[in-house]
């Protein structure tokens, strides 16, 4: 029995069901308000009573409004067996034009509502600023720039009403290609109008650089938010907001060509430009065989640093000149971009004496004054100093020389006249002490020369205090280049390995070139990366841990009679 009521209840649901959606649907269109301004939203609700044959077709609304944002909601009753169900559409519409507008019939299958007319208004930041809630202004610095130049564009957001919630475009360039970066963070600050409206001003700056001439287009940037709006029936107490549209006028700037007179000069349009040189305030003091490392800056305000041409100077026939890779930078600050390039080059002298290094002149234009200028370098006077070697001297240094006696002449008065020698004695010289010292001397040497003859088959030898010294200054020389290598300093560990091959051949004008044919080849191929990385074209980083392991490992070898009787050479 409790079956059978069961099936009679779902059997009236149904039929109520199919009542329902055999019903004809109402369709209705409302809009919150019949007349907005240009870049201002409008609420339109679509209400449906009953259940659609098929989805809206928005395709005749979208031609004159454009769809921001579409939302459904449903809601369905059952009141004394009878089924009802309703649907609301929210969209957000945007005007494309002014003037009257129409919102077309929307259709559900065959079921459609009716249109409606809408007033829209010129942009009222047109006509009245101060009533304007939301401005969008833009500025460029010029309105003719030089091809390859740079046009700096701010844009500025004011906002009477706090800061908003929205989205900016970026700007779009036509006409002629070019590159188009943001320079740095939005700025916020405060700005007062002349109306005494107090406005909140988000500031965002873009630099632009033409590739070519001819005529450059910026369209109107775009800003999407929401401001708070007026009431309107769908919102009585404005707690939503309005959506709202705003764009920039376009702005048009003539690329100018390139100069007729550029000829081969490189082209750098720049505001200014300051080429820098650090030998220029105190010139280094060069050595016959040793590196220098001369650093070369140049700086181009308004310029990209790839438009930089690589800074290639001079030098006499006795220098010997490599070029590092050039490193570039830029600069981007509120003013524009400012391109860097520093230029290392490495000068090794092969001749002692004094030379001249040729200036460096660069020519740039003004894009200011529109003329040539060049940046300059004043000639550097270098003195260069002969390799150091180490001399052997002719007598032993702690054995003074022996005095010579002088003579006096005695004048007519009994007065002694001015002496002969440089030293001044009075009476007869006497011999003094000197006798004995130059006995203990000579018994000295020939203790030294026994000791020599006796040790001289042996495996053994005796090590004078001269070769100790040498020694002594050959480990801390080695150690010092140990520590430069490992600590991947190019420039220190290059230095010190020219200063330890002194030590180790202190006769040898070339001892580094020695010291180079000397080593096993895999110690030689760790000091061609050394000068790889630091004359290379394409230097990368450098690592000199396994470097520092051959240097502790190696040992000079022993010289044969042939190395201490033949003179040295210099390659090279």
């Amino acid at each position: 029995m409790v079956n059978r009521y069961r099936i009679i209840f779902i059997t009236l649901l149904l039929c109520g069901l199919w009542h329902g959606a055999a019903a004809a649907l109402n369709v209705e269109a409302v809009v919150g308000q019949d007349r907005i301004a240009m870049g201002e939203s409008l609420q339109l609700q679509l209400r449906l009573d009953g259940s659609p044959d098929d989805d809206p077709d928005f395709t005749r609304l979208e031609e004159n409004w454009e769809v921001l944002s579409r939302s459904q909601s449903s809601q369905m009753k059952v009141v004394n067996s009878n089924f009802s169900r309703s649907t609301v559409y929210n969209l957000t519409l945007m005007p494309r034009s002014e003037g009257q507008l129409m919102i077309p019939a929307v259709c559900f299958g065959t079921d459609c509502s009716l249109p409606i007319t809408i007033e829209v208004s010129s942009n009222p930041s047109l006509d009245d600023p101060g009533n304007e809630p939301v401005q969008l202004q833009t500025e460029v610095s010029s309105h003719q720039v030089m091809a390859l130049g740079q046009l700096i564009l701010k844009v500025r957001l004011l906002v009477k009403y706090g800061l908003p919630l929205g989205q900016l475009s970026d700007p779009q360039v036509e006409g002629v290609d070019a590159l188009v970066n943001k320079l740095g963070a939005d700025l916020h600050k405060h700005e007062r109008r002349n109306d005494g409206q107090v406005y909140q001003v988000v500031e965002r700056t873009y630099v632009i650089f033409p590739q070519e001439s001819g005529q450059l287009l910026i369209p109107g940037l775009q800003y999407d938010g929401v401001v708070p709006g007026g009431r309107t029936r769908f919102d009585p107490f404005a707690r939503q907001g309005m959506q709202i549209r705003r764009t920039s006028e376009p702005v048009q700037v003539e690329v100018l060509p390139l100069p007729d007179d550029l000829g081969q000069r490189p082209w750098i349009p720049a505001i200014a430009v300051s080429l820098q040189d650090d030998w220029q305030r105190q010139p280094p003091e060069l050595v016959v065989g040793e590196p220098a490392t001369r650093t070369l800056r140049l700086s181009a305000e308004g310029v990209l640093s790839a438009q930089l041409p690589e800074l290639e100077p001079t030098a006499p026939d006795e220098f010997k000149l490599y070029f590092d890779q050039p490193l570039r930078e830029d600069r981007r600050h509120s003013n524009g971009t400012t391109g860097v390039l520093e230029q290392q080059v490495t000068l090794v002298p092969t001749e002692a004496g004094r030379y001249r290094l040729p200036a460096v002149d660069l020519d740039w234009w003004d894009v200011n004054a529109g003329v040539w200028r060049t940046a300059h370098l004043d000639a550097l006077e270098l003195d260069v100093a002969p390799a150091v070697t180490a001399s052997v001297p002719s007598e032993p240094p702690d054995s003074p020389a022996q005095e010579l006696p002088t003579e006096t002449t005695v004048s007519d008065d009994n007065e002694k006249a001015p002496l002969t020698a440089s030293t001044e004695q009075k009476g007869v010289i006497s011999p003094g002490f000197w006798p004995w010292l130059s006995l203990g001397l000579a018994l000295g040497w020939l203790l030294t020369l026994a000791l020599m003859f006796r040790n001289r088959g042996g495996r053994e030898k005796l090590v004078p205090v001269k070769d100790r010294d040498t020694l002594q200054d050959e480990k801390n020389a080695r150690r010092t280049a140990i520590n430069a290598a490992r600590n991947s300093d190019p420039h220190k560990a290059r230095q010190s390995l020219v200063f330890w091959s002194r030590t180790l051949w202190p006769d040898s004008p070339g001892s580094y070139e020695k010291l180079f044919n000397a080593v096993g080849e895999d110690f030689r191929k760790e000091l061609g990366f050394l000068d790889v990385c630091l004359y290379g074209e394409n230097s990368a980083p450098w690592d000199g841990r396994q470097l520092a392991a051959y240097i502790t490992e190696w040992h000079q070898p022993e010289r044969t009679e042939r190395d201490k009787t033949l003179p040295e050479l210099y390659p090279g």
